[in-house]
């Protein structure tokens, strides 16, 4: 039996289709995309590090998160929900100097222990952005 590319492109991709258990850190959290990224990958079991500067924002979507209804056919979130915090938020500011991203970076390291995977949904605009780059 023959196999398109199709097909053979989603069995090399199915270890990626498993994101139970992975430590996702999300910048730009706090609204919009990243917000909704964060919730959907807590949906499909992974534990979320929710970063931007507006740290009120990220409580409320790591309460939201934290508080997720759980249903019976959703296993990953159940298992995950073991560990009883599925989100944390840390204040950063992309646009800070590099002292600042550090210790930004190390307590969200310290929150899980480890980082699967980055998502850098965080944006600059105007000058901030053209000025960083320059220096």
């Amino acid at each position: 039996m023959a196999v398109s590319s199709q097909q053979a492109a989603t069995f090399e991709l199915e270890p990626w289709r498993d994101l139970k258990g992975k430590i996702v850190m999300v910048t730009g959290a706090s609204s919009g995309i990243g917000w909704g990224l964060c919730i959907d990958l807590a949906k499909s079991g992974c534990r979320i590090i929710a970063t931007a500067r507006r740290t009120h924002r990220l409580n409320a979507l790591c309460d939201e998160i934290n508080n997720l209804e759980i249903s019976s056919g959703q296993k990953n979130i159940r298992e995950a929900r073991k560990h009883h915090v599925l989100a944390v938020p840390v204040e950063l500011d992309v646009s800070a100097g590099g002292l600042t991203i550090e210790a930004s970076v190390k307590k969200a390291w310290e929150a899980f222990g480890r980082i699967d995977v980055l998502i850098n949904n965080a944006g600059i605009i105007g000058i901030i952005s053209y000025l960083w780059f320059i220096y």
